[in-house]
């Protein structure tokens, strides 16, 4: 009977995912990531918990390890709502709310999971916030079944001391060297990018005086202060062009900002842009320009280095390990510096197609889609032969 039930929440969900589908192709020219699947020859089954499956960086890696390693595994993802905007499909998807907990507990007994990956976001696992606890529900659950864990530590912060945890991956080394407090064995893993899908640029690329940025602008790695650092730029160079890539709640403050400074003419919003669409505005950019507050890895820098574009930015977590030097980097929070650097930077032409091959060379050597499915999938049979 809980099997039926089950099965019919799932095929609600899946015609909600249609219709969101539909709606997101229409709102903005938004088109959601198609995943691609492998022809499946094995038939163990992995559950991935994420605390949202927005466009974004951890929703990105979940659909990457889907993708790369569907042969072997059959994989359901687990969130505790389903998010108006459903930037990927077709995924087995299950939401399963802090209020729902019981039937997440049943789905896993059903279920049976070889292990369950665990991609944590958490600030702080003591304090009583709603995603905090969704989480620690999470664990516990993992714990009284029986189930294995392996946990994914996404941002900076301290992994989930979960009593079946048996792997905790970190992001950097940044995260690991700063934030693991835990005995469990761990490894550093960065997350791929597709340089197939982010070509080299460089060859065609017609330097246009322009610079931008690719992050959802919701507060997290952007803050207010962030946008200061473009117009300072602007207001430096009249040429020069900024392109803020990305939509959420800080958008309309920054659209605002240039506004009162008198600067639209000089500024262009795009946007929340789809991961297809997304390689077309990185050709639009000179240079790459990343004023964030906080940065475990940061994949849209990959993304960057993997089109020949030259990175400028705040010295802040990963941001350095990245790029493999802080030449390009200044003090966070010195906005005037930055700004100075940035316009150093887009006027110096021959230093930024040079160095923009470098970049794309350490890209390609560390940070390669394919890299990171080759670590995963000896990560998975490791754990399954423990």
């Amino acid at each position: 009977m809980m099997r039926r039930i089950l099965g019919k929440i799932s095929g609600a969900s899946l015609k909600t995912h249609q219709f969101l589908d539909k709606q997101l192709n229409r709102k903005r020219g938004f088109i959601p990531y198609r995943v691609k699947y492998l022809a499946r020859v094995g038939d163990k089954t992995i559950v991935h918990v994420i605390g949202n499956f927005i466009v974004g960086g951890s929703s990105q890696l979940v659909v990457d390890i889907i993708e790369g390693t569907s042969d072997l595994y059959l994989h359901k993802v687990v969130v505790p709502q389903i998010p108006d905007q459903l930037g990927y499909q077709p995924l087995d998807i299950h939401a399963f709310s802090i209020d729902e907990l019981t039937r997440l507990s049943e789905f896993l007994s059903l279920e049976k999971p070889e292990f369950v990956h665990i991609h944590y976001f958490v600030r702080d696992f003591e304090k009583y916030e709603s995603g905090a606890l969704w989480y620690q529900a999470v664990f516990k659950i993992c714990e009284e079944l029986g189930i294995r864990v392996v946990q994914n530590v996404n941002i900076p912060t301290r992994p989930f001391p979960g009593g079946s945890v048996v792997h905790n991956v970190f992001v950097s080394e940044y995260v690991r060297n700063e934030f693991n407090d835990s005995a469990i064995e761990s490894s550093v893993i960065y997350p791929g990018s597709d340089f197939g899908h982010f070509q080299d640029c460089t060859a065609n690329h017609s330097l246009s005086n322009t610079v931008g940025m690719v992050y959802r602008l919701d507060g997290d790695k952007i803050r207010e202060e962030s946008i200061e650092v473009f117009i300072e730029a602007a207001k430096m160079n009249s040429d020069l062009k900024c392109r803020i890539i990305g939509g959420g709640l800080l958008e309309n403050y920054f659209k605002i900002r240039v506004t009162k400074e008198r600067l639209n003419n000089q500024f262009c919003f795009t946007g929340f842009v789809s991961y297809e669409k997304l390689p077309d505005e990185y050709r639009k950019l000179d240079l790459f320009v990343a004023p964030v507050y906080e940065e475990s890895f940061g994949q849209v820098t990959p993304f960057a280095m993997g089109m020949g574009l030259r990175v400028a930015g705040y010295d802040t977590g990963a941001l350095g390990e990245i790029l493999g030097s802080k030449e390009t980097l200044v003090e966070t929070g010195d906005v005037e510096a930055l700004a100075r650097l940035i316009n150093e930077l887009v006027e110096n032409k021959g230093t930024l197609e040079i160095r923009g091959r470098q970049n794309r060379q350490r890209a390609l050597a560390h940070f390669s889609i394919e890299r990171m499915i080759e670590r995963y999938r000896r990560l998975y049979a490791t754990v399954l032969n423990s």
